[in-house]
């Protein structure tokens, strides 16, 4: 069933980011095995906070696991064959308490009797504490097959909040960001720009994140590095053969010979004929070719004796085996 992160947060499931970072802040100082000294069961519970947090804190981990749930998350959602590299939770909540709080010593860093409402001061402008840095601006970058495969290069506009010079109030503004699309690259790709986002008081800005999705394609279907066509074609082809003529996202025209009789479920493989591998560009996946049967409305009486002579002896179907 796998661990539920938003229970183990004492959070609803439409928690927003700062309800999940207030969690854990509380959280993670009542269980901190420092401060919880002889009680040999808090460390675990420090543990699984910790990894509750870093799951739920980041959008796309949080997506994939409202989804698919814990197991889905760390060994791959089931079905999926082109699906996000798995997440493992790095195993050290001290790491995480420090990333987040700054430092090591839950004493040091925030005293037992300080309340919440203080705890928010850390990080602004008198407050002791390190600026904390923004959330990031999650955005798509859709592309076409086309542009995945041949690799491009495309401008995106976002509006974000800049600090004006009274380093207080913010305004609006647009900036353009220039990514280099890598031939191949997976669906689910990250391309971040570090401290692109918004800006505030006393804040780092956070990152802008553009996570590659592909839009629908008439011809293809993406299937990790294959590619699927679908071919329709008359039963006649079927049995008698026929070659295929298809486009390729390079805008080469594939002639792909059919010869044997096309049984249901078979599938023609192309090598090297499918997307490119974003690490070893020069190699590709392959074509998968599945078949799907057109059928005549009807049939006339002089075709019906073609079939019957074709497919019949003696009133008995022909075995072809």
């Amino acid at each position: 069933m796998g661990a539920d992160y938003y229970y183990l947060l004492a959070i609803n499931a439409d928690a927003t980011q700062d309800e999940i970072h207030k969690a854990y802040r509380r959280l993670a100082l009542k269980y901190h095995p420092q401060r919880n000294r002889g009680k040999p069961d808090t460390y675990e519970k420090f543990f699984w906070i910790s990894e509750a947090y870093e799951v739920l804190i980041d959008p796309q981990l949080r997506a994939r696991y409202d989804q698919y749930g814990e197991e889905g998350l760390k060994h791959g959602a089931p079905f999926q064959t082109c699906t996000p590299e798995k997440y493992a939770y790095h195993g050290d909540p001290y790491r995480t308490f420090q990333n987040y709080f700054g430092g090591t010593n839950p004493f040091r860093e925030f005293p037992q009797e300080m309340e919440l409402e203080q705890m928010e001061n850390f990080g602004r402008k008198d407050g002791r504490g390190q600026p904390k840095k923004g959330d990031p601006t999650i955005c798509d970058l859709l592309l076409t097959l086309e542009e995945i495969y041949n690799g491009c290069i495309k401008k995106m506009t976002i509006t974000r909040r800049v600090l004006n010079k009274d380093s207080d109030t913010t305004e609006l503004q647009e900036k353009i960001l220039t990514i280099e699309v890598l031939p191949g690259w997976l669906e689910g790709t990250k391309v971040i720009f570090a401290n692109e986002g918004n800006q505030g008081p006393n804040t780092i800005p956070g990152d802008v994140i553009f996570i590659v999705k592909a839009k629908k394609h008439e011809t293809f279907v993406r299937d990790g590095h294959n590619l699927i066509h679908t071919a329709e074609i008359p039963v006649a082809q079927a049995l008698l053969g026929v070659t295929l003529v298809i486009k390729t996202l390079d805008d080469r025209i594939l002639r792909v010979a059919i010869t044997q009789v096309v049984k249901e479920g078979y599938v023609k493989i192309v090598e090297g004929e499918g997307m490119p591998i974003s690490k070893t560009p020069e190699k590709k996946g392959d074509l998968h070719i599945k078949f799907k049967y057109i059928f005549p409305d009807r049939l006339t009486q002089e075709q019906k004796l073609g079939v019957e002579a074709a497919l019949y002896r003696n009133g008995e179907i022909l075995s072809f085996t």
